[in-house]
């Protein structure tokens, strides 16, 4: 048969500061995760922990840090989770498609020029030539930002890059015409 943690009240939840995990009782599995402190003389960090069997296998669901994710919350929160799992809800798969879902919707809502300076820095150490880099930027910085980097990625489609490789450009040389005629080089390296 099973422990039965003896259900804290918050004040007794305040006072747990020794490093381990702590049930907290009121939910089976409820548990207050207790982190060394950081620095000497401070409070050491805590957070809410659901373990819980679904289909034969243990999961481990953060529910928030403590504070901030009060005693009744956190139990609120483990019973709905509890219930899904009896359920036979995959509860951690469920969070990873969750988490997934917002950070493809936070980059649908980015722009092309955001989008860029955030490639351009996550890739810089692609780039063997500095100036190669500095090219590329400024390339994209004198011919596409003016037309589409206002626009939100999710909209940007043929008909703007078509409309940023045949913008009129002038040559060196003085002659006129679409970039990608004029200025091959140029526009290729924008399309890539």
């Amino acid at each position: 048969m099973p422990k039965i943690a003896k259900e804290l009240v918050a004040l007794e939840v305040k006072r747990l500061i020794k490093p381990g995990w702590h049930a907290v009782g009121g939910v089976a599995g409820l548990l207050l995760q207790v982190r060394p402190a950081i620095h000497a003389n401070t409070t050491p960090p805590r957070s809410w922990v659901l373990r819980i069997r679904v289909a034969g296998q243990r999961q481990v669901i953060g529910l928030g840090s403590y504070p901030t994710v009060t005693l009744a919350m956190a139990k609120e929160a483990a019973r709905e989770l509890s219930a899904d799992a009896r359920n036979g809800v995959n509860l951690i798969g469920r969070k990873r498609a969750r988490k997934s879902d917002s950070i493809v919707l936070a980059s649908r809502q980015k722009t092309f020029q955001e989008c860029t300076a955030a490639y351009l820095s996550a890739h810089a150490s692609d780039y063997t030539n500095e100036k190669h880099r500095k090219q590329w930027a400024s390339t994209l910085k004198a011919y596409a930002f003016p037309l589409i980097g206002k626009l939100i990625v999710a909209d940007v489609g043929t008909r703007h890059i078509l409309d940023v490789l045949m913008q009129q450009t002038a040559h060196r040389n003085g002659s006129r015409g679409n970039l990608w005629h004029i200025k091959t080089e140029t526009a290729k390296r924008l399309l890539c």
